[in-house]
């Protein structure tokens, strides 16, 4: 065991103790990214019971979402994220060429492919 009323830390235990911080600092993020995802799969799966229930077009877009959508879902960026993870699990497929919805002509927009 080393003298812990030591003036000086050496370069050992310095070390040891960077290692130690880079080990909880990654744990830390680690857990964080984890409750990220859950709190969006949880929005995902709150726009897909709200897509079923009602919305009556075949394709949907951006500002459909966050205008008139769950109120959890306000703002572009977070819509974007969540159309992205009902896109990846095979509930919304991109309509490449954009399209009309409800009278308004939208660039990026997708078609609805769950049944209802």
């Amino acid at each position: 065991m080393r003298d812990i009323h030591a003036a000086e830390i050496a370069c050992p235990e310095m070390q040891a103790g960077i290692e130690l911080a880079q080990h909880y600092a990654t744990e830390a993020l680690r857990l964080f990214g984890a409750s990220r995802i859950r709190g969006e799969l949880r929005l995902a799966k709150q726009l897909l019971n709200w897509l079923r229930s009602h919305w009556n077009v075949s394709a949907i877009s951006l500002p459909d979402i966050y205008q008139r959508g769950p109120s959890v879902i306000r703002d572009k960026a977070k819509a974007s994220r969540i159309v992205t993870i009902l896109e990846d699990h095979g509930y919304l497929a991109r309509i490449e060429c954009g399209a009309e919805i409800e009278g308004k002509w939208r660039r990026e927009a997708w078609r609805l492919t769950f049944e209802r």
